[in-house]
């Protein structure tokens, strides 16, 4: 079976163990193109029948539009969109909101006369990035992942223009994460016993440890075996020379790492772990 009917099969077999759970009858899924000015109606009905009263959060439904013209949009999105008996949206306000922004007609799998007892559809806005690396084929650890996808990505690329303590409000949407992890950083998954161990070892949070892990490997990428052996240091630190700056990162961790969470501290993690491998090497 090709990639993208599988894909298709799969959101179908969930909707329907969902559905089923909810004890409610199955709406069959069709699919449809969903134009502007068919979301433009859907988003007026939604607004008169007062359906789906929570509010709209616009900056999330611009990302979302900035997704839908980059071509990864259906690799992100695995739920469809489910319509009401009055034909307002219950799931899918904001995809509808973004389709009207993006001014760009979207294919979408459609339940409708959906009722609104169901408890299986979700207020959220999103489903979770690990969910869209779930969907391909991401097998494990897929919360960890994705949040390293967002911290080294920072690392690399926003760094100068965002300051780090500013790193927590920068949004990532599932079909960004999508994209980086497929187009930059297909090899980052592989460092995930590496992230155990330095976890393990350092008490660092894992999207830290997955983000050391990843960018000591690559700045020592022509001498493996002195990444490895500064990592190792970090991990267990027998055989650690007095003065060695890994002591201190250490003796750092030991104070103040452990229990530290949020991409704001595991930003701090990667910064000090950084400026010890510079000092380290030179």
């Amino acid at each position: 079976m090709p990639a993208a009917a599988q894909m298709g099969a799969d959101r179908l077999c969930v909707w329907k163990r969902e559905w089923f759970m909810s004890g409610s009858a199955l709406s069959e899924l069709t699919a449809q193109v969903i134009t502007p000015a068919d979301a433009r109606r859907i988003l007026a009905l939604t607004q008169q029948a007062g359906c789906r009263p929570d509010p709209v959060d616009m900056d999330h439904a611009r990302r979302l539009a900035d997704d839908m013209t980059c071509g990864a949009w259906d690799d992100a999105n695995p739920a469809p969109l489910a319509l009401c008996s009055h034909g307002a949206v219950i799931r899918g306000l904001h995809r509808l909101h973004a389709v009207v922004i993006s001014q760009v007609p979207r294919g979408f799998l459609m339940a409708r006369g959906i009722p609104h007892r169901v408890l299986h559809v979700p207020g959220a806005k999103t489903r979770t990035a690990a969910d869209a690396l779930g969907a391909l084929g991401v097998a494990s650890h897929r919360k960890e992942i994705a949040a390293a996808v967002h911290l080294v990505h920072l690392y690399e690329e926003e760094r100068d223009a965002l300051p780090w303590e500013g790193w927590p409000g920068r949004i990532f949407t599932n079909a960004e994460t999508v994209r980086l992890l497929q187009r930059r950083y297909q090899d980052l998954p592989q460092f995930t016993p590496l992230m155990t161990a330095l976890r393990s070892g350092l008490g660092s949070t894992p999207p830290a440890s997955l983000a050391i892990s990843y960018l000591i490997s690559q700045a020592g990428s022509s001498n493996r075996p002195l990444a490895g052996e500064f990592l190792q240091g970090l991990i267990a630190a027998s055989h650690l020379e007095p003065g060695d700056p890994r002591w201190d990162v250490r003796d750092w961790f030991l104070d103040h790492g452990v229990g530290a969470r949020g991409r704001l501290a595991s930003a701090h993690q990667l910064g000090l772990v950084i400026t010890c491998w510079n000092a380290w090497v030179a």
